[in-house]
């Protein structure tokens, strides 16, 4: 019979959970350059940051190491494809903002989109190089995640050997070991939930994003922890159902702080071509008109319905982190720790 999840050998667990993401990484690979494929991307990065996620969260474990070599080669290519991600995005947004404003907002949008289309382009013709290593990345992986798998095999196997004439005495040292699936994911949830859970407690207003930045970023670390463990049970599957839901909040005011700032540029770029259009054309007219850029009503107006949604993301998102709800979630973690050490 098959050992529970959390008594097999931590780096036999991870060599599936990382040829799972690995799997997943290659077949979105060649619907990145789909046209007709809007998520192809999203689902690459969602896979190289769970990849990247679950390298470094039980790099420091026994009984399992990736070249940090090669950790590096993914963060940098998921950073290469950041611009075009982001721009894919705010192209989503102005398409969902169109469909329900009115002529000025719209006026606006199409000014915008049309540039912002073409930067996306460039983008993901930029990003052709870094993306054309994966395939070689990928079969670096998978070789360093066997070997890996491979040598805590060979240990488990020598530590069984050592168990039948093991010191018996008080305090024997059994530093080095490798360590279950189970107890090694109970030490990354505690620490991460524990640090989680003071950056919920620190969450107040705008005038700190950093604040509402932090928690969203270990709130996605925590998800890809309890992946594996989704069918383990319903204390499983309800706290990650219960870290969605932040993720989720999180995520949208995220996304609101970063266009807002991309908003004002888009604005202060309209304007600015405007007003070069005209001085050039005053120089041809004997009596210029000072008229207002063309845009400018429309990106008023945007920039007021964006604040709008803002705050009331905001909103959402302090309700999340009221103590009450906070301490509920402590417990539910806490339990999840107790069940992932727990014999199964």
């Amino acid at each position: 019979m098959a050992k529970a999840l959390g008594q097999r050998r931590l780096g036999t667990v991870l060599e599936a959970v990382i040829l799972e993401m690995l799997d997943e990484a290659r077949q979105a690979y060649p619907r990145i350059q789909d046209p007709e494929d809007s998520e192809g991307l999203h689902d690459f990065r969602v896979a190289l940051r769970r990849l990247r996620s679950t390298i470094k969260e039980f790099g420091d474990q026994p009984g399992f190491a990736i070249d940090k070599a090669l950790l590096r080669q993914l963060t940098a290519l998921a950073r290469a494809t950041n611009d075009a991600r982001d721009g894919e995005v705010m192209l989503a947004w102005l398409d969902s903002v169109a469909e329900t404003t009115g002529a000025p907002e719209r006026g606006a949008i199409g000014w915008w989109r049309e540039r912002l289309a073409a930067q996306v382009e460039q983008a993901y013709a930029s990003i052709d190089a870094s993306v054309a290593g994966f395939p070689l990345l990928d079969t670096r992986l998978r070789e360093a995640a066997g070997k890996a798998a491979l040598k805590d095999k060979g240990k488990d196997k020598d530590s069984k050997k050592k168990d039948k004439n093991k010191d018996k005495k008080k305090g024997s040292n059994k530093a080095g070991k490798e360590p279950r699936f189970g107890d090694a994911s109970a030490q990354v949830l505690a620490r991460l939930g524990e640090g989680w859970l003071e950056e919920l407690a620190a969450v107040k207003g705008r005038e700190e994003e950093e604040t509402l930045h932090r928690p969203r970023i270990t709130g996605k670390r925590l998800r890809y922890l309890l992946r594996p463990w989704r069918e383990q049970g319903e204390v499983f599957a309800e706290l990650e159902e219960e870290l969605k839901t932040f993720q989720d909040a999180f995520g949208d005011l995220h996304d609101d702080l970063v266009r807002g700032d991309v908003l004002t540029t888009a604005a202060l770029l309209h304007t600015e071509e405007e007003t070069l259009d005209r001085l050039e054309a005053a120089l041809e007219q004997a009596s210029p008109r000072a008229t207002a850029p063309r845009h400018l009503r429309g990106f008023m107006l945007l920039h007021a319905h964006h604040e709008a949604q803002t705050e009331q993301n905001l909103k959402r998102v302090q309700a999340l982190c009221r103590k009450p709800r906070l301490e509920r979630l402590e417990a539910r973690i806490n339990e999840a720790v107790t069940l992932m050490k727990a014999p199964q």
